[in-house]
């Protein structure tokens, strides 16, 4: 039975954004991304998280398919550890999802519902980073030659609120640099930052005055602790390296460096009326996501 594969070189995400010219660079285009998928595919990718001594990693299994001419992978979490805890039945009995870079399916980078993923939120929510950045609509369409770079005019906003955690949103601009080229390999650098305007809907007047300089909060996080909740806001950041395979725009590896810098109270409510302050934290986070 014959092979079938789909190409996919440009994207429909839920984050958008409208077109700008990349840097300054050489008109004639050297490399263009594009996601080749092969029905049937098979691959398993290994995420690793350590966050101030914290140690998660989780593994997914991705099935690459091509329904009705519209190409993508299958998503599903088949193992868990975090601290040497195994929480495996856990990932595994988080449902099964689809992500795809087929400009034809209006759906294909949406986040899937994670109240119940628990400790899998982060290897869920992440992966999806790695997708968005890979995105037309970030626009990696832009770069060609190793040195470009293409701001992304619209700002990012990520919801990770779940059933233990009310509130969990940030707001980031985006520029992606095309930063080396071998004979099998392109590597992007996607720098997520805090947009110097602000925008962020914050829960609580308290959390404006900025963490980080000048630089408006653009990240809060409410988590439910027994009874009490702790509430967090600052500035977040994040730098994403992705190596991918120049013919099939499959993900070869990722790294991630996410440093957050905030301010904190604890709370005898969710709506955050009843709180006493606690002292601000720096958190690092380090993610490594690749093939097996």
């Amino acid at each position: 039975m014959a092979t079938t594969v789909f190409c996919a070189g440009t994207l429909v995400a839920t984050c958008s954004s409208a077109s700008a010219s990349p840097s300054a660079g050489p008109s004639a285009p050297a490399y263009t991304y594009a996601r080749h998928y092969v029905n049937g595919e098979v691959s398993r990718y290994t995420y690793t998280e350590n966050e101030t001594g914290t140690d998660l990693t989780a593994v997914a299994r991705l099935t690459s398919y091509v329904r009705r001419g519209i190409g993508g992978e299958q998503v599903k979490w088949v193992a868990l550890d975090s601290n040497g805890q195994d929480l495996s039945a856990q990932a595994r009995a988080f449902p099964p999802y689809d992500l795809s870079l087929d400009p034809n399916d209006p759906n294909g980078l949406a986040l899937p519902n994670t109240q119940t993923a628990g400790q899998l939120q982060a290897p869920v929510d992440d992966q999806l980073t790695f997708y968005v950045s890979l995105s037309d609509d970030v626009g990696i369409e832009n770069l060609h030659q190793p040195g470009q770079s293409y701001v992304d005019p619209t700002l990012l906003s990520g919801n990770f609120a779940n059933s233990t955690t009310p509130v969990g949103q940030d707001l980031i601009q985006l520029t992606t640099t095309l930063t080396s080229l071998s004979a099998r390999q392109a590597t992007f650098t996607s720098s997520y930052q805090p947009p110097p305007q602000g925008g962020l809907q914050l829960s609580q007047p308290f959390m404006s005055s900025p963490v980080c300089g000048s630089t408006p909060n653009n990240f809060e996080l409410v988590q439910a602790e027994g009874a009490e909740y702790v509430a967090l806001w600052g500035c977040e950041s994040f730098t994403v390296t992705t190596v991918v395979d120049r013919f099939s725009g499959q993900i070869v590896s990722v790294q991630m460096t996410n440093p957050l810098q905030l301010d904190g109270t604890l709370c005898q409510d969710e709506a955050l009326t009843e709180c006493t302050p606690i002292p601000p934290t720096t958190l690092q986070r380090t993610v490594q996501y690749f093939r097996d």
